[in-house]
């Protein structure tokens, strides 16, 4: 088990933004129901934005975490960004992390959303009328870390499974 703090940093998404700013520009932006949607963020579901230079783009393997909702099952959702497309940011609503060692990424999209690791947030979320959790208490959060190879089967086992319910759904709503 290591903590999420001892293997990466985070980073704040979209940040002095005005309604006007949105909806054009060159930019796009990762929405905040693509994160709570998806383990896999999408890139054919981002938006436009109009940008400035003090914005922090995204990279490949960056998780994004949902910083509230209105319950606390649903606070710190994550997303993990597999897409190598340039000037693409992260929505105002959400934090990014990036790690700083080697990590699988479908392991590590998986695991920050499986049942245990689920309910460490549900503790650390706080509120009454409207749920949140702080980017130092994620960052304090264990996961389990085996060795590389392990992540990728682990990883690709559950990316299997995950497109078998998506082809399941879309045959079921078809």
């Amino acid at each position: 088990m290591r903590k999420l703090g001892d293997m990466g940093k985070t980073f704040s998404g979209l940040s002095g933004k005005k309604k006007e700013d949105f909806g054009h520009g060159n930019a796009r932006f990762v929405t905040y129901m693509n994160v709570f949607n998806n383990t896999i963020a999408s890139p054919k579901l981002l938006e436009t934005v109009e940008l400035d230079n003090k914005q922090h783009k995204i990279e490949f393997g960056d998780v994004f975490f949902t910083t509230s909702s209105e319950t606390p099952e649903e606070v710190g959702m994550s997303s993990i960004w597999l897409d190598n497309l340039e000037n693409v940011y992260l929505n105002s609503f959400c934090f990014g992390y990036r790690t700083n060692i080697e990590i699988s990424p479908y392991y590590l999209a998986f695991v920050l959303r499986s049942p245990n690791i689920r309910k460490r947030f549900m503790v650390l979320a706080q509120g009454i009328s409207r749920y949140n959790i702080s980017k130092n208490k994620v960052m304090d959060i264990s996961i389990p870390i085996p060795d590389i190879d392990e992540q990728q089967k682990i990883g690709m086992v559950f990316k299997q499974l995950d497109s078998l319910i998506t082809l399941h759904q879309c045959r079921y709503t078809n």
